[in-house]
């Protein structure tokens, strides 16, 4: 039964890893997101193609076309492996060859080819940066490779300090040397001599980085201090001069000249792009108010555009008017100005489903959730909670925002609550700023309705189960181990338009100075348990008692609640770190103990299943009324990635689920992953006629766009009716989904629209 359930990858994971690669013609992007490559359109942003290797490679670190053939897509992989792809066309690719680099106890940090005709050696080259597997030193060790090899050429004496662009290769106009600093001295090789200078800044200033002239013995520095500074004829001590140019208060991320080496580029955490002009240091343009820190920056070869990589997953294209060309942003990562423990979490508010636009609700900008559309796999809008400018920080010291710590939304998604949060250093603002938002069905997004402050800080938001229109309360936990409930009213009383609130209504009392770690819902909504402690608090809601009874085994303290749906609803399920407990909330009674290490429980909302989490990332999921487990998977990610955990799952439910008897455990519902790689992934079903049908069209259909697969796809079926067929663009497209896809496509790959304009407003008329 495992091998009909695969773990499939949704969206997430980093395309900032390294700096962006455009095609030779500018109008495409590449980048390395995980072990795979993929390819963007520069002009509207979206995914054009992804070229996936059937090996088990591990995450890319650099990518660059190879020295002396342009139509060779050369990653360097993490593990010392080099992948060649043929580039087929613009936007499709097939694996070529992969070669291992002499790195046999080292993992590669960055790597950048050198052709044959800018280096001593009559062949290929790459330079790798590199450092051991086995320590936690920052030591980075740099040396030449042979291309083709992989054998080690040359190894340079001195060590490298462990940032993104601390060397550079350039010159190849000139002399062609390498560059690269560690703290505050700047080593020069010449490549075709490998004759070694030196540049010393003061002791108070440290490289941050290292970028070559791409033509002349030209070389710029960045440093902590902001400064950016040019050395001309680097490679000849007594004839060296500099120019500085400074602008940035705050430590230069990048730098990048353009292809004509008359211009450069940089950019660091006070989120602007700043273009600037080699011959008058006072003249710059700006690109202000970046979504997030510049981490990266590329450029054309025709000097074009520009790539801006920035810190929350995304890279915006820039024209040479600065101004913004297009973006492309796929998984928001959460991005937080603070050192405090919880505000480095990732997506600290978790997860939660939207039900009316079918989407994962969590974390996005700073301030922002997002809205994750399940159903097309992309980022639908961003929403502000927070409503304040984000501030970078200064240099003297650190500015904190406030961010999204917490969220919830009802079963109808016609409310959703918030706490937002604003730390300072190691400490929190003392109130916690909880808000309430309705759906305005006119504007189709939500409104704030109410605003309160906490004085205490707010563990944890629950809605419980439309019982009514009036029935949905809210519950917050607090650090005073107490849980206040709170309901909506009629702030206005008008029949047509009744206007809402949200009030305070109960606030519980202690139980035994115990701490309070869990609270959920009966499904019917009419009881609320809570674990204090090791005891389990029941509450008839509507009771005026404090509680009715409490459930005690053991001194455990109980992380985990859960009430079972349907068939189920009358049992509790408690967890604690090491065992899971069912009870009898009728007759309160213990039902089962089962001796497993808990590392999160949820449960489906349309079934009576559930599944939790252990510390090694095993999963199994169970119904509350039998013993047997009705899957298993050990190990999710395997043994390549040991260093990946959960950090949130939910169960959404599926567009299309059907009440009754259900066969497997996911036929209703989607069992959803979010890692602490901010990788999105789901379970879901397979079977052997689907592997087929997608081996069938990696075949025939490989990086295609939706116009490419609809004339393939025609070219296929009537293959043996005419081998000189041409297919009519009257009949291409067949499904209501092909038509949307053409839509979404950029112009230059669309239909003429005047063709299908019939069949797509048909299409719209059917949603």
């Amino acid at each position: 039964m495992e091998d009909d359930i695969v773990v499939k990858k949704v969206e997430g994971g980093s395309i900032i890893s390294h700096p962006p690669l455009f095609s030779e013609n500018g109008r495409f992007i590449y980048v390395g997101c995980g072990a795979d490559i993929n390819c963007f359109s520069v002009s509207s942003g979206k995914l054009v193609a992804s070229y996936t290797a059937d090996q088990n490679f591990d995450r890319i670190v650099n990518l660059c076309f190879h020295p002396s053939d342009d139509k060779l897509l050369v990653a360097i992989h993490f593990n010392a492996v080099i992948v060649f792809w043929n580039l087929i066309g613009t936007q499709a690719a097939k694996l070529s060859k992969q070669q291992e680099l002499d790195l046999k106890k080292y993992n590669v940090v960055s790597a950048k080819c050198l052709s044959r005709n800018y280096s001593s050696y009559d062949v290929d080259c790459i330079v790798v940066s590199y450092k051991l597997r086995a320590t936690n030193s920052d030591d980075i060790n740099i040396g030449l490779f042979a291309l083709e090899e992989g054998t080690l050429l040359y190894k340079f004496e001195e060590n490298l300090e462990n940032l993104p662009h601390i060397w550079s290769i350039g010159g190849f106009e000139d002399v062609p040397y390498l560059a690269f600093a560690h703290k505050n001295i700047i080593y020069i090789y010449n490549l075709l001599n490998y004759k070694k200078n030196k540049i010393k800044l003061g002791s108070d200033r440290t490289v941050t980085v290292v970028q070559c002239h791409p033509n002349s013995n030209t070389l710029a520095i960045g440093d902590n201090t902001g400064r950016i500074v040019l050395y001309y004829n680097v490679m000849h001590k007594n004839t060296r001069s500099q120019t500085v140019y400074h602008w940035h208060t705050l430590p230069v991320n990048d730098v990048l000249f353009t292809s004509s080496g008359n211009n450069f580029y940089s950019g660091g955490a006070e989120n602007v792009l700043v273009k600037w002009f080699c011959e008058n240091t006072e003249t710059r343009h700006y690109l202000p108010r970046i979504s997030a820190n510049i981490v990266h920056l590329s450029v054309t070869e025709d000097n074009q555009y520009v790539a801006v990589s920035t810190q929350n997953n995304s890279i915006i294209i820039v024209n040479s008017q600065t101004r913004i060309h297009s973006v492309i942003q796929t998984f928001t990562w959460g991005v937080h100005a603070s050192d405090a423990d919880e505000f480095e979490k990732v997506f600290p508010a978790g997860v939660a489903f939207d039900s009316r636009s079918r989407s994962l609700v969590t974390n996005g900008l700073p301030g922002h959730i997002q809205f994750f559309s399940l159903d097309q796999s992309q980022l639908a809008f961003n929403l502000d909670i927070v409503c304040q400018n984000f501030m970078t920080r200064t240099r003297d010291q650190g500015v904190f925002n406030a961010d999204v710590c917490l969220l919830a939304i009802s079963d109808d998604s016609s409310w959703l609550a918030t706490v937002e949060r604003r730390p300072i250093g190691d400490k929190y603002v003392v109130d916690d700023v909880l808000k309430f938002w309705t759906f305005n069905e006119k504007l189709q997004i939500y409104k704030l309705n109410t605003y309160t402050s906490s004085v205490d800080r707010i563990s944890k938001l629950y809605f419980r189960p439309s019982v009514d229109s009036d029935g949905s309360h809210m519950v917050a936990t607090l650090h005073k181990d107490v849980y206040k409930l709170w309901s909506p009213y009629n702030l206005l009383e008008d029949e047509k338009n009744p206007i809402k609130s949200w009030q305070h209504e109960y606030t519980s009392k202690l139980y035994h100075n115990q701490p309070l770690h869990a609270i959920s819902f009966s499904e019917d909504g009419c009881i609320l348990a809570a674990a204090f402690g090791p005891s389990i608090v029941l509450k008839v809601l509507d009771d005026s008692e404090d509680f009715k009874t409490s459930l005690t085994h053991g001194f455990e303290h109980i992380r985990f609640l859960e009430f079972g749906k349907n068939a189920s609803s009358w049992m509790l399920v408690a967890a604690s770190s090491t065992r899971l407990l069912v009870w009898n909330v009728l007759s309160e009674t213990l039902l089962t103990t089962i001796w497993v290490q808990v590392e999160r429980l949820i449960a489906d909302p349309m079934s009576e299943y559930m599944a939790i989490f252990t510390p090694n990332n095993d999963l199994f999921v169970f119904t509350p009324n039998s013993r047997n487990v009705v899957y298993k998977k050990q190990n999710i990610f395997g043994n390549n990635n040991k260093s990946t955990s959960i950090l949130w799952a939910l169960f959404a439910p599926k567009s299309d689920h059907q009440s009754g008897q259900n066969l497997s455990w996911l036929d209703n519902s989607t069992l959803y992953i979010l890692t602490n790689q901010q990788e999105l992934l789901k379970f879901e079903k397979t079977d052997t006629l689907q592997k087929m049908i997608e081996a069938f069209v990696d075949d025939n259909f490989t990086n295609l766009t939706p116009l490419g697969r609809i004339i393939s796809n025609k070219e296929i079926t009537h293959t043996t009716n005419s081998t000189n067929y041409i297919p009519e663009f009257e009949t291409l497209i067949d499904e209501d989904k092909s038509a949307f896809e053409i839509l979404e496509e950029p112009a230059h790959l669309m239909l003429p629209l005047e063709s299908q304009l019939e069949r797509i407003l048909l299409a719209c008329l059917k949603t």
